[in-house]
């Protein structure tokens, strides 16, 4: 357990030596595709023992898929193999260590389906797909050759990616391998000589260090000085008055949240420090060093709409969903990426509360902000209002859809919602069926509205806003951000 906890800061000291030992400058792709498997598949040895072999079946057989799948269905084979094993052994940890936190192998093998699925859709967009019909992102996506064994499995176990990610795209992967990725466009002509992406890296390093030691301390300390989690379901919680209750909830979350901000900013230094994570330049020629960044803390806690809150949480998955999911699934986008999600993290009850709980709430922030928001443009202090309102809004949104995640079981969850007279499920489902009638009204022509009328006598800074708020509304029914919730 000490050695699995304390492993990705192992891996932060050997990554300057290995950066340093073998760069691209120094060796060629293959030597440090060799050198990324061994020491991925010695660390995973290190931390998991035996258990490795299952990393082996699920990533062996799906290649095998891939090579021999046949053009219409390898990708979904490899969809359906990969999630199905994943499903097994989280099935099999459920019935050992119910409710437990160990760390075992359902941890890399999550990325790992992650990895493989992406991989697959990627394939299968790049060799057997009309390139007329695909996207921008998966033409960008799109892999054309399949990997050969080294390469795949360097993929798959790199060391400084394989204990808890983040998922990171093949095309992003070989970019590191062979250095093409420092020598990505800048996205001004203005910006005059470029400095090489790794020159300020140290004290990137060690700014995201500070603030993984910040979430650690914060994940140990506060729970035992405030808002213990151990008080959720007794009888201490049930005799708090219903808003003590709400704000204890959403205490014990927003602490909760710590340990994900600790382990993610850790292993975006830990890839940072062995040269990967550069993306691009910015505007003003500065590197950014953000392709294995996965949470956005201020989006997540300072966010006034449920979307970027959404967006802001475990970014990675976020994108995985919409590319393997929402960009493709036929019909019901948004339940089709809400259900995947929570098949993917395991069984536990509280998932699925958690996941159904964020499909209802999703749909129905969308409407809420596509028709109230623009009655609020019209001064500062009316922005001002909206803001504050869906601060708190989405504040306590967050912490009422992720609470189940803490629990896991359903009766516990349902007594927890029940406490709080599942005050926003009603009001989510009122303002959901509302404006679903309202709509539904406008499409028949029994409300009757004439657009020109509505711009008479308002500002132009209102007409605008109006046009604006119709175009995020386009942009969030296309965007994954606004249609997953993932831990």
């Amino acid at each position: 357990m000490v050695v699995q906890h304390y492993s990705p800061l192992w891996q932060l000291l050997r990554d300057y030596q290995l950066t340093s030992l073998f760069s691209p400058e120094k060796v060629g792709a293959n030597t440090r595709h060799v050198v990324e498997t061994l020491v991925g598949v010695i660390l995973t040895v290190f931390c998991f023992g035996m258990q490795i072999w299952h990393l082996m079946a699920q990533s062996l057989v799906s290649y095998v898929f891939l090579a021999y799948g046949g053009k219409k269905h390898s990708h979904t084979f490899v969809f359906l193999f990969s999630m199905l094993y994943l499903s097994i052994c989280h099935i099999y940890r459920q019935v050992y260590d119910y409710g437990g936190y160990t760390l075992d192998i359902t941890g890399p093998l999550m990325i790992q389906t992650q990895k493989l699925t992406s991989l697959a859709f990627a394939l299968h967009d790049g060799r057997f797909k009309d390139q007329a019909v695909l996207s921008n992102d998966q033409k960008e996506q799109a892999v054309k050759k399949l990997p050969n064994l080294l390469q795949f499995l360097s993929y798959m176990f790199y060391f400084h990616g394989i204990m808890v990610g983040p998922l990171t795209f093949y095309n992003d992967y070989l970019a590191f391998i062979d250095g093409s990725s420092f020598s990505k466009p800048v996205n001004s002509n203005e910006c005059g000589t470029l400095k090489h992406p790794a020159t300020d890296l140290n004290k990137l390093v060690l700014k995201k260090l500070i603030i993984t030691t910040a979430c650690g301390m914060g994940m140990i300390i506060l729970p035992s000085i405030c808002f213990p989690p151990e008080i959720i379901n007794t009888p201490e919680y049930y005799n708090m008055t219903f808003l003590s209750r709400m704000l204890y909830v959403l205490g014990v979350m927003t602490i909760a949240k710590h340990k994900y901000y600790f382990a993610w900013k850790l292993a975006d230094a830990v890839n940072n420090a062995a040269g990967f994570g550069f993306s691009a330049y910015d505007s003003l020629g500065n590197p950014k060093w953000d392709l294995t960044d996965n949470v956005d803390i201020r989006g997540v806690e300072l966010s006034t709409s449920l979307k970027i809150n959404i967006e802001s949480w475990n970014k990675k998955t976020t994108i995985w969903l919409r590319r393997v999911v929402y960009d493709r699934a036929p019909f019901a986008n948004t339940l089709a990426v809400f259900a995947c999600s929570a098949f993917w993290h395991g069984f536990y009850p509280g998932y699925y509360v958690t996941f159904g709980t964020g499909a209802l709430m999703t749909v129905a922030a969308r409407q809420v902000r596509r028709h109230i928001r623009p009655w609020f443009q019209q001064s500062q202090t009316h922005i001002f209002v909206y803001e504050a309102i869906t601060f708190i809004a989405t504040r306590l949104a967050n912490c009422y859809i992720c609470f189940p995640f803490l629990v896991l079981e359903f009766y516990a969850c349902f007594n927890m919602y029940r406490s709080l007279y599942f005050y926003y499920h009603i009001a989510t489902s009122l303002s959901f069926l509302f404006f679903s009638f309202s709509l539904d009204l406008n499409k028949k022509g029994i409300i009757k509205r004439n657009d020109s009328t509505n711009y008479i006598n308002k500002p132009n800074h209102v007409i605008s806003s109006k046009s604006t708020s119709l175009t995020e509304s386009k942009q969030s029914n296309s965007s994954i951000g606004s249609d997953v919730k993932s831990e």
